[in-house]
């Protein structure tokens, strides 16, 4: 597997992706287990997985709630083409902003922030806004996430594989 390439990935593959989405913490000698493979061979495999980027990197998903983030939002962000272009980079340094998404269409980006309150979404909804003259915003408050770092399986590969070939 090379990272140009899509690599092609088989049922144990595809098994060892679906356990380390549900755990990371895993070791070797548990995942061998439940997908029937040596711990060597887990660990080459996953290794490749990696090498190829297929796993990105490991980490603990933190609930904001829990830390005092009660405001979770989603702003919309319209801006003329140059400053489109370096959006992600101009909202770097607000910590606030923990995802941001350029996009095709009628809105440029799509930012997720958490704030501690509503002043606190003001502020950094002020900090965008003084970033260039052409930005605008739309927030929209966050009621529920019912589903959130859903897994991708292989049973969603192959159905989109059969749905990209009709």
């Amino acid at each position: 597997m090379t990272l140009e390439s899509k690599p092609e990935l088989d049922a144990k593959d595809w098994q060892l992706l679906e356990a380390l989405q549900q755990d990371a913490r895993q070791g070797y000698a548990e995942l061998g287990r439940k997908v029937r493979l040596s711990a060597p061979a887990v660990a080459e495999r996953v290794k490749q997985l990696e090498e190829a980027g297929v796993i990105t990197g490991y980490r603990a998903l933190i609930n904001p709630k829990r830390l005092g983030y009660t405001i979770d939002a989603m702003v919309r962000v319209r801006c003329d083409g140059g400053v489109c272009a370096r959006v992600g980079t101009l909202v770097a340094d607000i910590p606030e902003v923990l995802e941001c998404r350029r996009l095709a269409g009628e809105d440029s980006a799509l930012l997720h922030v958490v704030a501690i309150s509503i002043t606190h979404l003001e502020t950094v909804l002020d900090r965008l806004l003084k970033i260039h003259a052409s930005i605008s915003t739309t927030t929209l408050i966050v009621l529920q996430t019912p589903h959130a770092n859903r897994p991708l399986t292989r049973a969603m590969w192959t159905a989109g594989q059969v749905m990209s070939s009709d």
